[in-house]
């Protein structure tokens, strides 16, 4: 379960230039210099064999297109992913006291007990 993450910190996707001059960048990357490796930039990771993944994010956040990025790579490497946009919030939705972000926080906690109870 990945709530609004940010998976590109090269800057040379379009999802990563959305972001390139967000300050979180430098806090998270410092100063290495190649920027798509894996544990900086997940989305240059091999992807395959990972287990079934929920992408949830705002149709607002500075992140949806790292997001829609993430969830495409997941599915293009056979694996099984639903991403789930929510409309007109921001970055960090379900932290807030809203009724939207109490339906996301539901929607997680069914997805994850369906998905850990499985045999």
């Amino acid at each position: 379960m990945l709530q609004f993450g940010t998976y590109d910190l090269s800057a040379q996707t379009p999802a990563g230039r959305q972001i390139a001059d967000e300050y979180f960048i430098q806090a998270y990357a410092g100063h290495v210099a190649d920027r798509t490796l894996p544990d900086i930039s997940p989305v240059y990771a091999d992807l395959r064999g990972l287990p079934p993944a929920l992408l949830v994010v705002g149709s607002a956040d500075v992140l949806l297109e790292d997001n829609l990025a993430m969830a495409g790579r997941l599915s293009a490497a056979g694996n099984h992913v639903e991403l789930r946009v929510y409309p007109e919030v921001p970055h960090g939705f379900t932290g807030h006291p809203t009724a939207l972000a109490q339906t996301a926080l539901n929607g997680i906690e069914a997805w994850l007990l369906d998905h850990l109870t499985q045999p």
